[in-house]
Formats: C-alpha cells, sequence, structure tokens
C-alpha cells in the first residue's frame, strides 16, 4: 500500500516562471498594441475622416506628422506643421519658423479646408487642432484685414469642451504679439495673402462624436477651418477596446519599423494579411524596394529654378548647376552623364557634425555664384543633402538671401550687401521655403550656421579666404604698422603686429620641414609614456571644387621611445584647413582634420589628399581665438570648444614664438628660432595623458 502524499512530495513551479499581474498586463497591452491593430485602427478613423470631408465638401489637409497616416495619398491636398507644444497651457506660442502659408493656397482653391489630426488616450482633441491652429486663424485674420472686418469676426475662437473661459482670455491676450511678429516677417507679402484670403477663416472641431451636415453647407462671412480629430476617445484602457487604438499612428517611429503613410496605403492589403511575426520583414522588404525609385526635388516658390532634394538616389537630369552638401562629391561620371555644367560640394559631414561645417562651407557660395557666366538665368539649380531635409535647406536659405529679388527672382551677379539683412529678414526668406514644403524643416544648428554666416561680419563677403594656400607669400621682412616721422631716441619702439591665423597658416605653409619632440605623459599604465622625436612637413593642396579652401596635408615621422626602454616607427598625417569665420574679430581659423585612409584606400588614391578630397576626414579640433600678453613675445590660443572624439575628451592649447611669420635676418644668424607648440590634455574612460609637442624651423 502506497504512502499518503505529504507537503514535500508536493513540487511547486518557481515563482520566477510564474508571470504576477503586472507583467500578465503589459503582456497584453503589447499584444493589443500591435502593429496590426495599430493599422486597423487607422484604417476605420481613416473611413470617418473621409466622411467629414465629403459633408462639407472640403479637401483634406494633413497636420503632419501623424494627419497623414489618416488620409489615402488621392485624397491629400496638403500639409501643415502645427506643434501641440504651441497651444500647452501657459506655453501658447506662434511659430515663426512655420507659418503654414500654403494653407493659404487650398481655402484660395476650395473655399476652406478638413485639417486632420490626432492624438492619444486621455484627451478628445490635440492642442494643435484645440488651441494653436486657432490662434493662428486669429493671427492671420487680424493681419491680413486689420480694420476692414468688424471686431467680432477678428476674435479669437476655441472650443469650450476643450479651452477654458480662463485659458481663452489669456491666449487672446498674446495675439496681438503674435500679429506684429508675423508682420515684422511677412508685411510686404500681406497684399498676396489678402488677393488669396476673400473673407476671414473660422475654425469649427469635429470628433467622432459630432453630427455631419447631409450636405454641404455655405458660410458666406468666412472661410470654414474644419479641425478634425481622427480617433475616437477612449475612456478605459485599451485592451477593453477589442483591438482599436485612440491615436494609433502618433508616435509612428516608435512602432512603424520605417513604414511611412504613403507606402502603407499603397500596400494596405498586403500589410493587413501579415503576421505580427512577420511584419517587420515584410516591411523591410517594401522601403527597400520604394528607395529605389529615387528621390523628388521640391521647387522653392516664388523661385522658379531652385530645388531642394534629398542627395541619396538623386536624379541630377535637367539640373544645370547643382550644389550638394554631403561628405563626398557626386562622381564627375555622373554630373557629365546628367548634364551638369556647374557643381559646387560643400563638403560637410552627417549630423549635428555636419550643420558645424555648413557653417564654413556657405561662404564658397558667393565665389562659385560669381563664376557663373550669365547673372541672370533660368536654369535649374538644385541644392541636396543626404536627408533633403536639413544642410540642403541651409544652404538654399543662404542663396535665397543672398541673390533673390522680392519676386523670387534669382540673380548670382552680385551677392547681397549686408544692409538690410537681418533676422527678419532671413526668417521671411525662410517662410518661403516652408510654404513649399512643409517638411523642410532644418536644424537650429543648421540656422545658426546659416545667420552666422550671414550676420555675425554684417558682411557675407567678409569671411571668404582671400587667396588659395597654393599662392599664399613668403614674408622676407618684418612688417612696421606704421613709419614714424623723423624717429628720435625717445621714440618707443613699436611691438611687432599680433600673428593672425592666415599668417600662421602661411608660415607652416611656406616652411619646408619642421623638426619636433613630443613629450607625451600618461597617468594610465595600460597606455605608455615616453618621447617622439623626429620630423613634420606640410604640403600645400591644390585649390579645386572638392577643396575650396587653403588646406595643407601634415605628414610626421619619428621614433617613439617610452620610458620602458621600447623604441618604435611613429607616423601620423593631419589635414589644416584656413577655414572663413564667423565673428567679427576672427575672420579666419585654423581647423585640423583626421587624414581620412580608408577613403583613400577606397578611392585608390595615393597622392595629397586626393583628386576629390578623399582624404579630409573628420573635424578633430578648430583653433580659437590668438592672444598675447603684454610685453609677451608669445602668442597663445586654445581650442574653440573641448572636442569629443569618441569617447575621450581633447583640450588644447597653442603657442607660437610671436615672429614665428617671420624670416629675419637674426635668426639666420642664429639668434634666435621660429618654433610654435601645440599641447593635447586628454581623458576618457581608458586615456589620461597630456601630448607636448615643440616644433622649431630646420634652417636649410
Amino acid at each position: 500500500m502506497s504512502k499518503p502524499l505529504t507537503e514535500a512530495d508536493i513540487i511547486f513551479p518557481h515563482l520566477s516562471n510564474t508571470p504576477n499581474l503586472s507583467s500578465t498586463l503589459s503582456s497584453l497591452r503589447r499584444s493589443t498594441l500591435s502593429t496590426h491593430n495599430r493599422l486597423a485602427s487607422i484604417i476605420s478613423d481613416s473611413a470617418f475622416v473621409e466622411s467629414v470631408a465629403f459633408a462639407y465638401g472640403l479637401p483634406l489637409v494633413a497636420n503632419e506628422r501623424c494627419g497623414s497616416w489618416y488620409i489615402p495619398p488621392y485624397l491629400k491636398s496638403g500639409s501643415v506643421y502645427f506643434k501641440s507644444t504651441d497651444g500647452h497651457m501657459g506655453e501658447w506660442s506662434f511659430s515663426l519658423r512655420r507659418l503654414n502659408l500654403q494653407l493659404f493656397d487650398v481655402v484660395e482653391k476650395w473655399g476652406g479646408a478638413v485639417v486632420v489630426d490626432s492624438t492619444r488616450r486621455g484627451k478628445s482633441m490635440p492642442d494643435a487642432l484645440s488651441k494653436t491652429i486657432p490662434m493662428w486663424c486669429c493671427v492671420m485674420n487680424r493681419a491680413v484685414f486689420g480694420g476692414e472686418k468688424v471686431e467680432a469676426e477678428m476674435r479669437l475662437f476655441t472650443p469650450p469642451q476643450a479651452v477654458g473661459e480662463s485659458e481663452h482670455a489669456q491666449m487672446e491676450k498674446r495675439i496681438d504679439g503674435f500679429v506684429q511678429q508675423f508682420l515684422d516677417i511677412c508685411k510686404p507679402n500681406i497684399p498676396l495673402l489678402r488677393s488669396k484670403l476673400k473673407k476671414p477663416l473660422r475654425p469649427i472641431w469635429i470628433t467622432q462624436k459630432s453630427s455631419l451636415p447631409d450636405s454641404a453647407p455655405s458660410f458666406p462671412d468666412f472661410h470654414l477651418i474644419v479641425l478634425c480629430t481622427a480617433s475616437r476617445r477612449v475612456h478605459g484602457a485599451e485592451a477593453s477596446e477589442s483591438g482599436y487604438i485612440q491615436g494609433a499612428a502618433d508616435d509612428h517611429e516608435a512602432w512603424s519599423h520605417g513604414l511611412t503613410p504613403s507606402l502603407f496605403w499603397e500596400n494596405k492589403d498586403i500589410l493587413m494579411r501579415v503576421n505580427e511575426e512577420d511584419a517587420p520583414e515584410v516591411i523591410a522588404k517594401l522601403i527597400k524596394e520604394q528607395k529605389c525609385g529615387g528621390a523628388i526635388a521640391s521647387l522653392i516658390k516664388p523661385t522658379s529654378q531652385l530645388y531642394i532634394s534629398s542627395s541619396e538616389d538623386v536624379q541630377l537630369a535637367g539640373f544645370e548647376t547643382v550644389i550638394s552638401c554631403t561628405p563626398e562629391p557626386f562622381s564627375n561620371s555622373a554630373l557629365k552623364d546628367a548634364g551638369v555644367k556647374r557643381y559646387l560640394n560643400l563638403k560637410c559631414q552627417t549630423g549635428k557634425l555636419g550643420s558645424r561645417d555648413l557653417r564654413t562651407q556657405l561662404p564658397h557660395l558667393i565665389p562659385f555664384f560669381s563664376s557663373l557666366q550669365t547673372s541672370k538665368t533660368q536654369n535649374k539649380i538644385l541644392v541636396c543633402c543626404p536627408t533633403g531635409k536639413d544642410l540642403s535647406v541651409g544652404a538654399a536659405l543662404a542663396i535665397l538671401c543672398l541673390y533673390t529679388d522680392e519676386s523670387g527672382a534669382i540673380n548670382t551677379g552680385k551677392a547681397k550687401e549686408a544692409k538690410g539683412m537681418d533676422k527678419s529678414f532671413i526668417k521671411q526668406r525662410m517662410s518661403w521655403i516652408t510654404t513649399s514644403n512643409a517638411a523642410l524643416n532644418p536644424s537650429r544648428a543648421t540656422l545658426q550656421s546659416v545667420n552666422a554666416m550671414l550676420l555675425s561680419s554684417q558682411d557675407p563677403k567678409a569671411s571668404l579666404p582671400t587667396q588659395p594656400t597654393a599662392n599664399l607669400p613668403i614674408r622676407k621682412t618684418r612688417p612696421l604698422p606704421f613709419e614714424p616721422p623723423n624717429p628720435t631716441p625717445q621714440d618707443p619702439v613699436p611691438e611687432p603686429p599680433l600673428a593672425s591665423p592666415r599668417s600662421i597658416f602661411t608660415a607652416l605653409a611656406t616652411t619646408s620641414t619642421w623638426k619636433f619632440t613630443r613629450n607625451l605623459t600618461s597617468k594610465l599604465p595600460s597606455h605608455p609614456s615616453g618621447t617622439v622625436a623626429g620630423t613634420a612637413t606640410f604640403t600645400a593642396m591644390p585649390h579645386s571644387p572638392s577643396i575650396p579652401i587653403p588646406t595643407l596635408l601634415y605628414a610626421e615621422e619619428g621614433t617613439f621611445s617610452t620610458t620602458t626602454g621600447l623604441s618604435f616607427t611613429a607616423r601620423r598625417k593631419y589635414v589644416y584647413q584656413l577655414c572663413p569665420g564667423s565673428t567679427p574679430a576672427d575672420t579666419e581659423f585654423i581647423a585640423v582634420r583626421f587624414f581620412d585612409d580608408d577613403k583613400m584606400r577606397e578611392a585608390r588614391q595615393e597622392g595629397g589628399v586626393g583628386s576629390d578630397g578623399q582624404g579630409v576626414g573628420g573635424l578633430f579640433v578648430e583653433m580659437g581665438e590668438l592672444q598675447a600678453g603684454e610685453g609677451e613675445k608669445v602668442v597663445r590660443a586654445k581650442n574653440r570648444e573641448t572636442h569629443l572624439c569618441g569617447r575621450d575628451l581633447y583640450a588644447a592649447t597653442w603657442a607660437f614664438a610671436r615672429d614665428v611669420t617671420l624670416e629675419s635676418e637674426a635668426k639666420r644668424e642664429g639668434e634666435g628660432e621660429v618654433w610654435w607648440e601645440v599641447e593635447y590634455d586628454v581623458k576618457g574612460p581608458q586615456k589620461d595623458y597630456t601630448s607636448v609637442t615643440r616644433y622649431t624651423q630646420v634652417v636649410e
């Protein structure tokens, strides 16, 4: 007879294998927020959006980026960019970067518009529809009509179910200030806007709880702007809605796997049949197939010839002039096959570093355009960058500011003088770009680079290098600031002039060989300390479209002797460039860049920095303002900003003999020496050392 079971005989599952309530709910929520459920919810809400457009007889306009998901491309009449953050409580604002004047064209053609947006669970409508767009409508009415209309038509309209009386009153107090800001930029355009807007704009709000008219109503006193919230409001959790997700298209970067609205609608049936597990793979395949189509260039109105595009798979045919803001220039064969006659590469890295590079590259637009044979031309100009939305927009904005008149005609014969060019003027030209294509919204860093080039010196041409490196002169005598009349023994001896970045760059370029000694002191045992002794040379690179600024190739070779007794050969290369500056006090500065061995090998280039500048790598450090203490014979500088290289932080300082650019008789007779030093203080997770290098001129 078997023994009865005891508690010890029962095997209980381990707690780690038993999901708790929290993890179970999280799993259910993730399954509810699946890609399939999101797309199904979007399709359902899209049917409602179409019914609103039909009921009012008005075209659909997407408030990007969410709105485009709810509108099939064949029904989409345009895009606007109104931010919900501009309508947040206490933060009410009017965007001068995105004026959304393209909506006037839709209103002029159709008499009104249905603007579509959505919001996630917890709200009945997004702040962009309840506050931002109503404020915009009020600003436009007051700016365009002024005192023409009665006060009742010029007031602010907001939805009472979403905006309380107190908030409404606070918002309305800011309207006149917004109107003035708008007029500061767009006052010259008011007659054109007035011709498009026959009567004031009036917003109304539609949700899935609203009753729709049986036939399209007529509003003789105003243009109707229907603000449509696509999704119905969900009060409980998503799991209680049988898979429906409110605001399913919101924050699409987190769930779409790279899918775009247009790609979704083109392949809607395929995507709805795919299992959730297979969705990422299918979407990736669709994206790859779509990329074969090539980039589409956007015409910037009111010009008739300036276009902006992505440089990826761009079709160059049809453009006589091309300007690319890319790390690498287009190949000569591609330009020739496309029939491009004039080409300029503004060498910029991708991302935030590219915006910084743009600051030094933009001044090259001026000599490029001045070299064109004809000033008034109708040939098409293409400006492109990897995204087609950032660096290229900055370059195009500079062109609009420098070479266009108020009608949009481009005259490349002479750059516009700085007189009368201010931030309001730049913003007005920027409005041309965003009105032409609302998606063209550059980063703040890019706009700062454009402002620096156009405004900092109050003369865009002042920051240009005056001559290429190859023609830099060799000074033989010390220049005096003046020639004193009838000097007497009591006259003070004038101090030699402070060296400039150009004079230092000239000295580097015209000295054949430098002898150097480098002391490396490491605080970590993993990195050796020691001394490097050897020689270094600077070789001037020829001026070309790919290398538009003075450029030197630095090459050194020496022997590294460690404190532990080891000894081996050390070689390295850098690229030095004389860059146009961004401030009146420092019109030029010296930048040190890495030498890109990999790209040189890929391009099968062996000499210099390559025929198309393949060897010019990313930025290492930039030399800041030169300074000298009273009575000192040494000029010093620090890097313009501490440079992060990978995970390591580099701080650089330079010291130059005050007369480093001279070759006086005293030096040739051995009474002095031409020298300069550079010190790097490097700190990182696995680095903590200083490097001090002293260079002395080798007298031949």
